[in-house]
């Protein structure tokens, strides 16, 4: 597949409809972890690198999803881009001002642009405040009307905008329901008029009915106000009825952004093909296999070296040298990965084979263990290969899981996990970081 290189996730603005609303660059957020002077002299100071290297363009009127599975940095990001967090490193530009150079005095009058709905509407809502109070607590603070009495008239149309009652003003959060307390957080990111909103797994804590009923409130806003939205999800079953581009976010990178179309009939990274394999299909002959993930999400305090994702990809590259099939590579690095992310288990082989009145000596555990992962695919790897993996569960079985690390790492080098992939244009406005694609 060819491609050309490109630096900017998403199309120009003519392309998308509108100006640039907000412009991200390069946004970094990492949380320190040594919090003492003992962890700093140990050399302990690693950072988590929540979201590490981000470009994302929203357009006026746009809707991007940012999608990807819990812990992968998608609040984080959200919350970046708003400047509730001080970005580490990277530029965040609202029509063009630079937000991460403002002051907290400066950044309040940018408030009123840009606005966020929290997952958890009663989290975020004061109990101790009628939603009146809630409602007309920002419009005081920016100065929005004359009087105590136009604020309320404000924040009556409000409520009714978003499908509440005037007459509920004086009701306290508790007395709503999970939806209807949603429909108020809606309203009080409202009630300074932003023209972008970030919404953060808006629905996801919501029954189905009532997440069809918040995102078609959503939408009817946005098209009413011309609302340009971020939609944080890990729910791509609603992302193709809301969203106009989706950026995919994997361990604090994203991995692919296109248009919502292209993205379901032509993804490109093997993560984005893993997600939407889950989506369920009204069509059963539009269903695909099921793609499950091998391996756990690796911590962000020590992401993987190359390409995030290939510790769990069913997709990595071979070397070019490489003498046997792809599919033996890839069964071999699955192994190699267990290997040096210490997840072979040499002493619940062992007590496996007891269990099944097999022999228990070290000879026999090493075997187990490679039969478990790898079965038929070891009699058509290379030699090398073999003496390879032979070599390192026996070091493993013993107790040397660095040796056993250096073994396989030499013997199955991949592309993926030595050089960090370039983000790709494969379409138009659809790039993707992988390096399967040329």
């Amino acid at each position: 597949m060819s491609g050309t290189k490109q630096t900017s996730d998403g199309p120009p603005a003519e392309a998308a409809g509108g100006e640039v609303v907000l412009e991200a660059s390069g946004v970094k957020k990492h949380f320190a972890q040594a919090d003492g002077l003992l962890d700093r002299l140990l050399g302990e100071n690693a950072s988590v690198k929540a979201v590490d290297g981000v470009d994302l363009t929203v357009h006026e009127g746009e809707t991007v999803a940012v999608v990807g599975e819990s812990g992968c940095g998608k609040s984080t990001l959200g919350r970046t881009l708003l400047q509730h967090y001080d970005a580490t490193a990277g530029s965040v530009r609202y029509r063009g001002t630079e937000l991460t150079d403002l002051s907290d005095r400066e950044m309040r009058a940018h408030r009123r642009n840009v606005q966020m709905v929290f997952q958890d509407p009663l989290a975020s809502l004061n109990p101790r405040q009628t939603v009146g109070q809630i409602l007309k607590a920002p419009m005081e603070v920016h100065g929005i009307g004359d009087s105590d009495a136009e604020r309320t008239e404000i924040a009556s149309d409000l409520l009714e905008r978003v499908g509440l009652k005037a007459n509920q003003l004086e009701r306290y959060p508790k007395q709503f329901s999970g939806g209807q307390q949603q429909r108020i957080g809606i309203a009080r990111a409202l009630t300074l008029e932003p023209d972008l909103i970030v919404a953060d797994e808006p629905v996801s804590a919501l029954d189905v009915s009532v997440q069809a009923q918040i995102l078609n409130l959503l939408q009817e806003l946005q098209d009413e106000l011309n609302l340009s939205l971020i939609f944080i999800t890990h729910d791509l079953s609603v992302v193709r009825y809301l969203a106009d581009r989706v950026a995919v976010m994997y361990l604090g990178e994203l991995v692919e952004t296109a248009p919502t179309d292209d993205l379901f009939d032509n993804p490109q990274h093997p993560y984005t093909e893993s997600l939407l394999s889950a989506v369920p299909r009204i069509d059963p002959t539009a269903r695909t296999d099921r793609i499950l993930l091998e391996g756990s999400v690796p911590s962000p305090l020590h992401p993987p070296s190359g390409c995030r994702f290939h510790t769990r990809c069913p997709k990595v590259v071979p070397p070019a040298d490489w003498a046997g099939s792809e599919e033996a590579f890839r069964r071999a690095f699955r192994y190699r990965t267990r290997l040096v992310a210490g997840e072979v288990d040499p002493a619940a082989a062992r007590e496996r084979l007891r269990a099944e009145g097999e022999p228990t000596d070290d000879n026999r555990v090493v075997d187990h263990l490679i039969e478990g992962v790898l079965g038929e695919t070891r009699a058509h790897l290379p030699a090398d290969a073999v003496t390879a993996i032979d070599e390192a569960t026996t070091a493993a079985v013993a107790g040397n899981d660095e040796r056993a690390a250096r073994l396989v790492e030499a013997a199955f080098p991949s592309p993926c996990a030595g050089e960090t992939p370039e983000t790709v244009t494969v379409d138009d406005a659809h790039t993707a970081a992988c390096h399967r694609i040329e």
